[in-house]
């Protein structure tokens, strides 16, 4: 019968070269950041998501007959009730003329999903910090188009 080696159990803290230990480290930590709640977010002590005011920002868009563009793009929430809003979306478009168009959306309690819509399309969004609002908006037919940017509220 073979003789047996025993091994030394080693914590997996120890047992790591240096490289993998800042590896981990990074990957927890990163881990931890992602799982956090969005600096938008309710608060525990019962506070709310306000997306009333002005946001401003640029867009990059992709039109299936017209192909790229980038251009302005303004939100105004007037109106929001608890979980759900309205306003209008403001953009300039390829021929450099801005078009209007009305927008309804809402949001989960946690303010992780957030939706919109106007007559033509669907917006998703999320709320990056109380100030910054990621959007995407996509608009389905011939031609279709998606277009998303980063909105900074200017004022509320």
């Amino acid at each position: 019968m073979a003789a047996q080696t025993s091994r030394k159990h080693l914590p997996l803290s120890k047992a790591l070269r240096p490289s993998a230990r800042a590896w981990l480290v990074g990957v927890t930590a990163v881990t931890a950041l992602l799982s956090a709640p969005t600096a938008g977010a309710a608060s525990a002590d019962g506070g709310s998501i306000s997306l009333r005011g002005t946001w401003r920002g640029e867009r990059e868009v992709i039109n299936s007959a017209t192909g790229f563009f980038r251009g302005a793009v303004t939100l105004r929430i007037s109106k929001q009730h608890d979980r759900t809003f309205k306003g209008v979306v403001s953009y300039v478009i390829a021929n450099g003329s801005t078009v209007s168009k009305p927008v309804v959306g809402g949001f989960t309690p946690d303010g992780d999903v957030m939706s919109g819509s106007n007559d033509e399309g669907v917006y998703t969004f999320k709320l990056i910090s109380r100030h910054t609002l990621d959007y995407c908006y996509a608009e389905f037919g011939v031609p279709s188009a998606t277009s998303c940017g980063r909105l900074t509220r200017v004022n509320h």
